[in-house]
C-alpha cells in the first residue's frame, strides 16, 4: 500500500513560504498605517507652504523691491524686504514662519522630524540682467560714412573686430533686478526639495 504524506523538508519549505508571505503582509500593513498617520499633517504642511508663498509673492508682484536683507539670530532668521515705500519682514523659526501678523506652524506627528532649516536660508546675490543694444552705423559728421558703432559686415550686431568704433553714448540698456530666496524644509530624515519654500522677484532697477 502506497502511503502519501509530507516529509520534514516539505514542512520546512511550507513554513518558510508562509513566513515570507506573512512578513510581506506585515510590512504592507505598517506602510499603510504610516501613510495614513502622515497624510493629515503632510497635507496641512503643503497648504501652509502654498499660503506662505502666495502671501509673500503678492507683495513681491505688486511692489517695487529695492533690496533683500538677511538677519540671522540664534533662534530665527529674519528676511527683510525693503520696498520703495515700506518694509516687511518674514521671520523663520524651526517650527514656524511669521509674516505680517500671520503665523504658520510646521506640522509633525511626533515621530518624524519636521522643521525649517532657518540657519541655511539662501538668498542669491542680487543679479542685474542687462539687455543692451547699440544704435548701429552712426554718421556723426554727416558725410555719409559711419563713424561709430559700424556694423561693417551688416549682421546686426557689433562683433569683436568692429568694437574699436564703439561709442557708449549710442547704447540703450534695460536693466532688471532678480532675487531667488529659498527656505529649506526638513521633513522626515532629509531635505525634501518639494517641501522647500521659494520666492522669486524680478523687476526693474530703481
Amino acid at each position: 500500500m502506497n502511503k502519501k504524506g509530507m516529509t520534514l523538508v516539505e514542512v520546512i519549505i511550507s513554513v518558510g513560504l508562509i513566513s515570507v508571505v506573512m512578513l510581506f503582509l506585515f510590512n504592507l500593513l505598517l506602510d499603510m498605517q504610516y501613510e495614513n498617520s502622515h497624510a493629515s499633517y503632510l497635507k496641512e504642511n503643503q497648504v501652509n507652504r502654498a499660503t506662505i508663498i502666495k502671501t509673500v509673492e503678492e507683495d513681491l508682484m505688486n511692489n517695487t523691491l529695492n533690496e533683500v536683507k538677511i538677519v540671522r539670530n540664534s533662534s530665527n532668521t529674519v528676511i527683510r524686504f525693503d520696498y520703495t515705500t515700506f518694509v516687511k519682514e518674514l521671520t523663520v523659526m524651526a517650527d514656524r514662519i511669521s509674516y505680517e501678523g500671520e503665523t504658520w506652524l510646521i506640522e509633525t506627528n511626533g515621530n518624524d522630524e519636521a522643521y525649517y532649516d532657518f540657519e541655511n536660508i539662501k538668498v542669491n546675490p542680487e543679479r542685474n540682467i542687462d539687455s543692451c543694444s547699440y544704435n548701429l552705423n552712426i554718421d556723426s559728421d554727416g558725410d555719409g560714412v559711419c563713424n561709430y558703432n559700424c556694423d561693417t559686415n551688416n549682421n546686426g550686431v557689433l562683433d569683436e573686430s568692429e568694437k574699436s568704433t564703439v561709442n557708449e553714448t549710442f547704447k540703450s540698456c534695460s536693466s532688471f533686478k532678480y532675487y531667488k530666496i529659498t527656505i529649506p524644509a526638513i521633513t522626515g530624515s532629509e531635505d525634501n526639495v518639494i517641501d522647500d519654500i521659494e520666492f522669486f522677484y524680478i523687476g526693474k532697477t530703481t
